[in-house]
C-alpha cells in the first residue's frame, strides 16, 4: 500500500510480461483485505468457499465457479465467509495486449480498455465459456511450458472478446473517466481518515473539509463513489473491525462495541445482525469453537 491510503500498487513479477496470476487462500471467515483501488484490471476466480465482495456500488456473495471483475479505479473490498476460501487472482495490465503496429483492434478495443473507458459487470456466474477461458489461462501460466506467454496472451484476448460481447456495463468518455479518477484520488484522505479513526466520532463536516467541498455536495459525491451513505460506510468499517475482534480478542460484546466506535450496544447488535445475519454473541461462540 502507499502509506495507508486506498490506492494500491503492486509491481508485476515480470515487467516484460504484464500479467500475474496467483492463488489466494489465506483469508479465513471474518478475514478481509482493506477497501482499496488500483489502475489495472483484476479478476477473481473462486474455486472453494464463500466470500462477500464489494465492487463500487455493488455488493454480492460469491461461491465456487463465480468470476468477479474489478475494473480499473474501482473501490473494492472482500471478506471471507468460510475458512476454506480459495480463489485465483488474475491481474492484467491492458497495455500487455498492445503491439508495435497500431491497427484497428488496438484503436477500437485495446486503447479504450487501457484508458479505462470501458467498464465490465462485476459478477459473472454460470458462464462456461468464461470459466473455460480462465481455467486455460491459469493452467498455461502455472505450467510455464514453452510458448506459455503466447498461450496466456491468446487466452486473455479471447476472454476480452467474451467480456465485450456479454458483460459491458458502461462506456465512458475520456473526460468522464479522468474526472472519475481525479475524484477517487481526491477522496483518498477521506477513506484514510475513516480507516484510522473509525473508533472515534467522525463528523460529516470534518470529512467534507478534507476535500474542500460543502457537506451537501460531499454526501452526493461519496454516495456516487461508494454506493453508500457516509454513515453506512463508516458503520460498515466498524462492523468489519468488530467481527475481527470478536474472533481474535478475549473481550465482551460491550467492550468490542465501544472499542469500535458504537455508543450503544443495542444499536451495534442490531447493525451486526443485519450485516452478518447472526448476533455478535453467536458469531463469537461459533468462531471460538473453530
Amino acid at each position: 500500500m502507499k502509506d495507508s491510503q486506498t490506492y494500491y500498487y503492486r509491481k508485476m513479477p515480470n515487467a516484460d510480461f504484464c500479467v500475474e496470476i496467483f492463488l489466494k487462500n489465506d483469508i479465513k471467515r471474518g478475514g478481509n483485505f482493506k477497501t482499496h483501488w488500483h489502475e489495472h484490471l483484476q479478476l477473481y476466480y473462486f474455486i472453494r468457499g464463500r466470500a462477500s465482495l464489494e465492487c463500487g456500488q455493488n455488493r454480492f456473495e460469491v461461491s465456487p465457479g463465480d468470476v468477479a471483475i474489478v475494473n480499473s479505479n474501482e473501490l473494492h473490498y472482500l471478506e471471507g465467509l468460510s475458512d476454506d476460501l480459495n480463489f485465483y487472482v488474475i491481474r492484467i495490465d491492458p497495455t500487455f495486449l498492445f503491439s508495435n503496429q497500431v491497427d484497428l483492434v488496438q484503436t477500437k478495443y485495446l486503447a479504450p480498455l487501457s484508458q479505462n473507458l470501458i467498464s465490465f459487470q462485476n459478477l459473472i456466474r454460470n458462464d462456461s465459456q468464461v470459466q473455460d477461458c480462465i481455467t486455460k489461462t491459469i493452467e498455461e501460466y502455472d505450467k510455464k511450458q514453452i510458448g506459455f506467454e503466447l498461450a496466456v496472451k491468446s487466452s486473455i484476448y479471447q476472454l476480452i472478446v467474451l467480456l465485450l460481447r456479454g458483460y459491458v456495463s458502461q462506456v465512458l468518455t475520456k473526460d468522464a473517466c479522468e474526472a472519475k479518477a481525479h475524484t477517487l484520488k481526491s477522496f483518498n484522505a477521506v477513506f484514510e481518515m475513516i480507516e484510522n479513526h473509525y473508533h472515534e466520532k467522525i463528523s460529516l463536516s470534518e470529512l467534507a473539509c478534507l476535500v474542500n467541498i460543502s457537506p451537501c455536495h460531499f454526501c452526493r459525491v461519496f454516495k456516487q463513489i461508494t454506493g453508500k451513505t457516509t454513515t453506512d460506510y463508516i458503520n460498515g468499517i466498524r462492523l468489519k473491525k468488530a467481527a475481527f475482534l470478536l474472533e481474535q480478542e478475549d473481550l465482551n460484546i460491550t467492550e468490542i462495541a465501544l472499542q469500535c466506535g458504537f455508543d450503544s450496544v443495542n444499536y451495534f447488535s442490531r447493525l451486526f445482525r443485519r450485516h452478518y445475519h447472526i448476533s455478535p454473541t453467536k458469531f463469537k461462540e461459533m468462531t471460538n469453537q473453530n
